[in-house]
């Protein structure tokens, strides 16, 4: 009946106008064609674009099946039909997988490429600018942000941390199990606000609703983009604004003394972290070599190696460090807190007002308590499903406690060898975050094709590990190397003890045995770890996961041991992408006494 009518419209009228309509739809038909051959060919331009499924889709793309199963399988299965690089469309966005780790150096290390996370939801909460793509600064403004998480910053900040972390324990303990799932959301943001950006709120704003909001504004910043009444975005929006109304007021007297020594400081980063770092000297009478010393370390084994000197800072020094909204108007001394670092890296590109400086509170606390959550779920969902790790977690600790005694100190946290590579372990297998991304500047070359500038580009964390060439032996029949099938071989594949030297279960050949914690002959050591990031963007606040959750380990396997209710929960999980979400009611471990064995411990310590 369409047909029919537009056959009656052509023939009403006149030779040249119907010829003009045949030839514009003729036209439009050859460019669609011409569009959809590009697509599934590959040519744009002369150069050979990668390959990818002839089908995603609408707006969900690939989403459908990485929430469906194990988005490690998913990619591996993509990257045994395509290779290393291919099409992928997530939330309406058009990404290139890329797991040529030769081609992937120069974009990671800014050249060519800049950092941006192409979903439409996140950058709808998190604004479309980035004072980290700036490569003019980007040193210096690592350096400045380094220096708030540096080991005497760390050491100051355990107090605060283990207080928190007891009042959750207490709670657990008088039950007797933790629902892990939503505990570690819960703890992720008390540690989040109370702790690393320590919001100083006035006495008429509730704190559990102020957490409650901030809860809601994580919940919508990966989904679907849709700005209508009762979505995630939509939801995540409003709580945005809640959270910036109740913040402005409050951290206006700190904004304004941070706007002052910027602007005595030239508005320049480097200048301004070199007048913080003057501070420090003449205030504590630390020397220039010393204070020199403060950037993070790039690793776990690192933060191992750069104990310390001396007993924690005590809780002035700690306020001093990571405090976000101190109310007090003297001049703040020694390293700039991490919410001064991220004001200053906005005042570099003009964005210095007090309503951006609330929102970079909020750019915090999505990168410490989301962050901290995925990890502390992750590592408690794989310790629960092997008693042979924490037992060995256990005599690692009785050995720290001899030496010790039973304080948990910055010190002794830094001496737990076997509590470090259960947790490279664990964000190996399941990592915290599932990669990066870049937006091109330039074509990049991957093998025989070209991803032209302006594309996205995604390194996967978990594709990543799979290839490791260390442990992969470039067997692609099975299910998953060895190494990455936690569903079908936990035992082999989660082995801490690779990471301790020359030892540790290598990607298959392992029995699941327990070993003492020694590895097994011809075990090595992986070379992949990208959990955190790569290249010039290493996540700086690295360190202060693994702190976190080694801190939380150390408090609870102590005294306990971890008995899931449900087994199978990993398997059984609903979703696993962008992060694991069990089934409802299956999250629950027991803690399990260890009888009198610990308390002997802690006695003779």
């Amino acid at each position: 009946m369409a047909t029919r009518a537009l056959l009656n419209w052509l023939n009403e009228l006149n030779p040249t106008t119907r010829a003009f309509a045949v030839l514009w739809t003729l036209s439009a038909g050859v460019y669609l064609l011409f569009a959809l051959y590009r697509t599934i060919f590959g040519f744009k331009a002369g150069r050979k674009l990668p390959p990818g499924p002839w089908f995603h889709f609408p707006l969900l793309g690939d989403s459908v099946h990485l929430a469906a199963g194990n988005p490690v399988k998913f990619f591996f299965e993509r990257f045994k039909r395509y290779g290393p690089v291919y099409r992928t469309q997530m939330l309406g966005s058009r990404i290139w997988v890329v797991a040529d780790t030769g081609a992937l150096r120069p974009p990671l290390n800014d050249q060519g490429a800049f950092m941006q996370i192409p979903f439409r939801s996140f950058r709808a909460l998190m604004g479309e600018d980035s004072f980290i793509r700036e490569t003019s600064f980007h040193g210096p403004w690592r350096k400045l942000f380094g220096s708030a998480l540096g080991p005497p910053q760390l050491s100051a900040l355990v107090p605060r941390i283990e207080a928190v972390m007891r009042e959750h324990l207490a709670a657990w303990e008088a039950v007797g199990r933790i629902n892990i799932f939503r505990e570690a959301r819960l703890l992720g943001l008390d540690l989040a606000v109370d702790v690393i950006t320590r919001v100083d709120l006035p006495p008429d704003v509730d704190r559990a609703w102020f957490k409650g909001q901030v809860e809601v504004f994580l919940d919508g910043l990966v989904g679907l983009p849709l700005r209508l009444p009762g979505t995630a975005l939509w939801r995540a929006l409003a709580a945005r604004e809640r959270l910036v109304r109740v913040l402005v007021p409050h951290m206006a007297e700190q904004h304004a003394r941070f706007t002052q020594e910027w602007k005595a400081a030239g508005e320049d980063v480097a200048r301004y972290a070199a007048a913080r770092q003057e501070q420090q000297t003449s205030c504590s009478g630390v020397t220039a070599a010393t204070a020199a010393t403060a950037p993070a370390p790039a690793s776990p084994d690192d933060v191992s190696a750069s104990t310390a000197a001396g007993a924690p800072a005590s809780n002035a020094s700690a306020s001093n460090s990571s405090s976000s909204s101190s109310s007090s108007s003297s001049s703040p001394a020694g390293p700039p807190s991490m919410i001064e670092a991220q004001w200053a890296g906005w005042a570099a590109i003009g964005r210095g007002d007090l309503v951006q400086a609330a929102h970079s509170v909020l750019h915090l606390l999505v990168a410490s308590g989301d962050t901290t959550r995925t990890a502390l779920f992750n590592t408690w969902a794989l310790l629960a499903v092997a008693p042979r790790v924490q037992d060995e977690l256990f005599q690692e600790q009785k050995k720290v406690m001899e030496q010790h005694g039973p304080e948990l100190s910055y010190q002794a946290l830094c001496a737990m060898p076997y509590m470090d590579a259960t947790m490279k372990e664990c964000m190996r297998l399941l990592p915290a975050a599932f990669g990066g991304f870049r937006r091109l500047t330039a074509d990049l070359p991957v093998g025989d094709y070209v991803i032209p500038a302006g594309e996205v580009i995604w390194y996967v964390t978990g594709l990543l590990h799979c290839l490791d060439p260390v442990l992969w032996d470039g067997d692609t029949s099975g299910y998953l190397p060895t190494h990455m099938d936690w569903q079908r071989n936990l035992e082999g594949a989660f082995r801490p003890e690779r990471w301790l030297g020359g030892g540790g279960g290598g990607g298959g050949g392992s029995d699941g045995g327990s070993d003492g914690g020694k590895g097994q002959p011809g075990d090595v050591r992986p070379r992949t770890l990208s959990t955190f990031g790569m290249g010039s963007h290493l996540c700086l606040g690295m360190n202060l996961v693994y702190l976190e959750v080694k801190l939380l380990l150390a408090l609870v396997l102590r005294k306990y041991r971890l008995r899931p209710e449900t087994p199978d929960m990993l398997r059984r999980c609903r979703r696993l992408f962008p992060f694991f979400v069990p089934e409802r009611g299956t999250d629950g471990v027991l803690l399990v006494p260890r009888a009198g064995e610990a308390a002997a411990v802690v006695a003779a310590a």
